[in-house]
């Protein structure tokens, strides 16, 4: 079994809130998280139909132990339960004394900031960092973009086309029809491949919504149902810098490079040793494993990205308080120092520090200050 990197952050903030709440995507690992952190609690899963029917209909039914401690998975399912646990942590508080998991953000947001604003710590679980999984090892980069990181697909060894096809087939399927403002299945299906084509450009709503044969008003939509069910982000721009002209357009990432895979129809790791988007995929992959870093200590994860009107780009800004971190990702597996001119240029107007370089090469060092990771060692803090 693996080890989670959220574990300790969560063991510590669970010491000061009644509920802990987990979100991200189906098979994210969730579940397995609750149980292995929270091993004495009561587990009520509510994909069961009939237990959710019971849970809304008696909740004190199925928490019945007024000292008891609860796992209630995909809670979502029966949001007006969460105004009888409120009831219950209010009347006798105990540490994380309920956990509960969900896949649906925007559902589940509402109903929390509703019925458990100030009682619950909420963390975001996104699939297995590439530290969780290789220890920071070097694996052949192509296989890791082209298998993802879902730990189902990791823990069992699962072919990535068998998983991921099932994957979109019945998880993303179950959670479009729990969303109404789609009306045309095979339609959305085939934006949500135009999207995977645009993993780490810039997001041209026009664009995507002419291509598909919908509206903006629809696209925006979808776009909403996506980062909702944790399979894109938006990452926006940096433009506190009122004396340049820059590019305020948000960026598009899928959130596994494995699922954006097989959308794109590569049929193996060898498909992306030439594939023309394998620069894009290998940022998405930086990206994402981020993203992951912040969530996985609790925190919002201030990413950013840099980009003029001329073109000039830094993929990635990190701002803490008053410190900009830049970082730039090229898949190259060779260092040249081009790959850190953008750095460089930018630096001359912008105040930065601790400047990275995240590339497809095997080699760690310092050039010019500026840190040079490969990919396998990605800061972790």
């Amino acid at each position: 079994m693996y080890t989670r990197s959220m574990q300790q952050t969560m063991m510590k903030v669970a010491k000061g809130f009644p509920i802990i709440t987990i979100t991200g995507p189906r098979q994210s690992g969730k579940t397995t998280l609750a149980k292995m952190q929270f091993p004495d609690h009561h587990y009520l899963d509510l994909e069961n139909p009939e237990l959710r029917v019971i849970l809304e209909s008696d909740p004190k039914s199925l928490l019945s132990d007024e000292n008891g401690r609860y796992i209630i998975d995909e809670f979502q399912y029966a949001p007006d339960i969460l105004q009888y646990i409120k009831m219950m942590a209010d009347k006798i508080p105990m540490p994380a004394r309920f956990i509960l998991t969900g896949s649906n953000q925007f559902s589940m947001m509402r109903h929390l900031s509703q019925s458990l604003a100030g009682r619950t710590a909420i963390f975001q679980l996104l699939p297995f960092s590439y530290a969780e999984i290789y220890q920071n090892q070097k694996e052949d980069i192509n296989e890791v973009l082209f298998k993802g990181f879902y730990p189902r697909l990791i823990d069992q060894g699962m072919d990535p086309q068998m998983f991921y096809t099932s994957y979109i087939n019945t998880y993303l399927e179950r959670d479009v029809r729990l969303l109404t403002q789609v009306q045309d299945r095979d339609l959305f299906f085939k934006f949500l491949g135009l999207c995977a084509g645009r993993t780490g450009s810039l997001l041209n709503k026009t664009a995507l919504a002419n291509e598909t044969g919908v509206d903006v008003k629809t696209v925006s939509n979808w776009l909403s149902i996506l980062q909702t069910s944790y399979i894109i982000h938006i990452l926006q721009p940096w433009h506190k810098n009122q004396n340049k002209r820059l590019v305020k357009s948000p960026k598009l990432y899928f959130l596994d490079t494995g699922l954006a895979c097989r959308l794109l129809r590569i049929r193996d790791a060898q498909d992306l040793i030439n594939h023309p988007l394998k620069g894009q995929l290998f940022e998405t992959f930086v990206v994402s494993e981020y993203l992951k870093m912040f969530y996985n200590q609790g925190s919002e994860a201030p990413l950013y990205f840099y980009r003029e009107n001329s073109g000039l780009e830094l993929d990635l800004i990190i701002q803490s308080g008053a410190m900009l971190m830049p970082v730039e990702i090229k898949s190259a597996k060779v260092f040249n120092p081009s790959l850190i001119k953008n750095i460089q240029v930018v630096s001359k107007s912008l105040d930065f520090q601790s400047a990275s370089l995240i590339y497809g090469g095997e080699m760690k060092f310092c050039r010019d200050e500026i840190n040079i990771y490969p990919y396998f060692q990605i800061p972790q803090s």
